[in-house]
C-alpha cells in the first residue's frame, strides 16, 4: 500500500506541470471552455495559471485590449491578433 501511495505522490507533479507553447500576436480559434474578464485573470501569466487549474483545457488566449482570458477545450487553429497572446498545450 505504501508503494502505491508513494508512486501516486511522485506522479502527481508531472501532471500538474504542463508544457505550454506561448504565441504572442495570435488568438486561438476553437471550442471555448470559459471566458473571464475580471482583474483576477487580467494578464497572460494569470490567464495561464487559470488554464493550468482546469483539467480539460488545452489552450488559452489573453486579449489585452479587452482584458479577457478565454480557455479552450479544443483548438481548430490560430489567427493573427496583435492584442492577444495565446498558450497551447504541446503534444508529444
Amino acid at each position: 500500500m505504501k508503494k502505491i501511495f508513494l508512486t501516486t505522490l511522485l506522479a502527481i507533479p508531472g501532471f500538474l506541470v504542463a508544457d505550454i507553447e506561448i504565441k504572442e500576436g495570435y488568438s486561438v480559434n476553437g471550442s471555448i471552455s470559459s471566458t473571464r474578464n475580471t482583474s483576477k485573470y487580467a494578464s497572460v501569466e494569470k490567464c495561464n495559471a487559470y488554464a493550468d487549474t482546469r483539467s480539460k483545457v488545452v489552450a488559452f488566449t489573453y486579449n489585452s485590449k479587452k482584458r479577457q482570458c478565454t480557455l479552450f477545450k479544443s483548438v481548430r487553429g490560430l489567427k493573427e491578433d496583435s492584442v492577444s497572446t495565446s498558450g497551447i498545450l504541446k503534444t508529444s
